[in-house]
């Protein structure tokens, strides 16, 4: 009870009861009491209930929302920065032919050139004096060579070039031999003709035994009607004689003709002719082989004159060619820019000594060193965005090599060239070129941002919404840049991925899309 006369229970934390009296009740006689509570349930209700009804309210599940994103298909590309160094791929250094002093030097290191440029010249009058000096060479060995043969004679040696004494000597025994079987044939076939003649000469000599010539029988055949007689004995007796016979007069006629055409036939026989036309061209070879064979020198010494006339007429003529070429002076072969110079003006260079390098401005390429962790992801032919001097420029990974080498770090790199497709004369060689190499790609693929993919133990995983429930899906990851990767396995098209809020997901959990 406090001073004002009121007793406090305690009912809870938060719940008190009063209970007052009234002063007349406080008095020696008893009276009937007259009770009043006041229960202040207030707050306090309100609070136990709040408090009850909050811990019900925790105990029921909370909804979790989670950004989605529907699987596409997409396009990925792999590409490569790499820095590397602008180089010509073709680098020229003339040498001279020929030894001369060296009249004019007409460039200098860092020069561009274009192709037909004079770079350096000879002094003429000392290259004149070079070419005159070869062609006497020339002359003197032909000379020589000729010494050894008389010119009356040269002809016939033609016939026993190349034959050893022996040869000529069988070659001698079988000309003898044709010539003797082509005069046994002339004499075969004219002994016939002749025997002929001397028949029909005989035959004559029986139809004119009285002595009775052509002449005469050919004065009867003109019509004359004088009388010839023959005698039939071959003398005169008693002055008896006899007319001949029509018969007599055309016979000793035909006879003659006859031998006539026998012996024409024996001088224009074409047969004969020929043969005796072969046996002229076998005797002008005998001629020329007999004499070749005496006129024929030690084979040892002709064969070394012969030699050492080739050899210096090929070694002047080679000397000569270079000197007409020298005449117009030392030429670029295509547009470039001067990087080494060794000729002096006034100085004489020898044969083989250096004068000008040159490299192609026209065909240039970018020296790169590749990691090995790179170099599976470049190939011959890929194409590279090349920037040189703030300029781009198109080019192709043109060459790799086959032969690591260490960097100044220590590092295994493997260099790889590549090539400039479209070089102009703005191009320094030496200087830095950053280069793109587009390496890997791939289309009609999914393509996912690198934060989407996950790793643990049992590779790369992503989390994917099922029928309102977080479902791991294990993938295969393919071409991967600086942002994305291709997965090759475990997705596909349509389903929903999750995008976000990795740290408070377990696989199975019940979660819906966050609107």
């Amino acid at each position: 009870m406090d001073k004002n006369n009121k007793e406090v229970t305690t009912v809870a934390a938060d719940t008190q009861v009063y209970e007052e009296y009234d002063k007349s009740e406080i008095s020696p006689k008893p009276r009937k009491r007259f009770k009043k509570r006041f229960v202040v349930l207030g707050v306090g209700i309100l609070a136990v209930a709040g408090f009850f009804g909050v811990r019900a309210m925790n105990n029921k599940p909370k909804e979790v929302f989670v950004p989605v994103e529907e699987i596409a298909l997409g396009t990925i590309e792999n590409v490569l920065s790499i820095s590397g160094t602008v180089q010509s791929a073709e680098s020229k250094t003339y040498f001279s032919d020929v030894t001369a002093p060296v009249a004019a030097v007409n460039f200098k290191v860092g020069d561009k050139v274009k192709a037909g440029d004079v770079l350096c010249e000879y002094d003429a009058d000392a290259l004149n004096l070079s070419k005159q000096t070869a062609e006497l060479s020339i002359k003197q060995a032909q000379g020589t060579y000729s010494s050894y043969y008389s010119g009356t004679t040269a002809a016939d040696r033609q016939y026993t070039q190349g034959m050893t004494p022996q040869q000529i000597n069988d070659r001698l025994d079988a000309i003898t031999a044709e010539i003797d079987a082509i005069n046994s044939k002339i004499t075969e076939k004219t002994g016939r003709v002749n025997q002929t003649i001397k028949d029909i000469q005989n035959t004559m000599q029986d139809i004119n035994q009285n002595g009775i010539t052509d002449s005469q029988e050919a004065y009867f055949a003109k019509g004359n009607d004088g009388y010839i007689y023959r005698n039939e004995s071959e003398a005169k007796e008693n002055g008896e004689y006899k007319e001949p016979t029509e018969q007599d007069r055309q016979m000793s006629l035909a006879l003659q003709q006859t031998l006539n055409d026998v012996q024409y036939s024996l001088n224009n026989d074409q047969e004969i002719i020929a043969w005796k036309n072969q046996i002229t061209a076998l005797q002008e070879e005998q001629q020329h082989l007999q004499t070749g064979k005496a006129a024929q020198i030690n084979p040892g010494q002709a064969t070394a004159a012969k030699a050492q006339k080739e050899s210096t007429e090929l070694t002047s003529n080679d000397t000569i060619s270079k000197i007409d070429e020298a005449l117009l002076g030392i030429k670029a072969d295509f547009n470039g820019v001067v990087t080494g110079i060794s000729a002096v003006e006034g100085a004489t260079v020898t044969a083989g000594g250096q004068l000008v390098t040159i490299a192609n401005l026209d065909d240039v390429e970018v020296a790169v060193s590749v990691s090995k962790s790179d170099l599976p992801k470049i190939a011959l032919g890929q194409e590279v965005d090349i920037t040189i001097n703030n300029k781009p420029y198109k080019g192709k990974v043109d060459k790799i090599s086959g032969n690591a080498t260490k960097n100044s770090n220590g590092v295994a790199v493997v260099e790889t060239t590549i090539k400039i497709t479209n070089p102009d004369s703005d191009i320094i060689l030496g200087v830095e070129a950053n280069n793109k190499i587009h390496a890997q790609k791939a289309d009609n693929t999914i393509v996912l941002p690198y934060e989407y993919i996950m790793t643990d133990s049992e590779g790369d995983y992503v989390y994917v919404l099922e029928n309102g429930v977080v479902t791991r899906k294990n993938v295969t990851v393919g071409i991967s840049s600086s942002t994305q990767a291709q997965i090759t396995e475990g997705l596909s098209v349509g389903e929903n991925i999750i995008t976000a809020d990795y740290d408070s997901l377990t696989e199975g959990m019940a979660v819906s899309i966050a609107q």
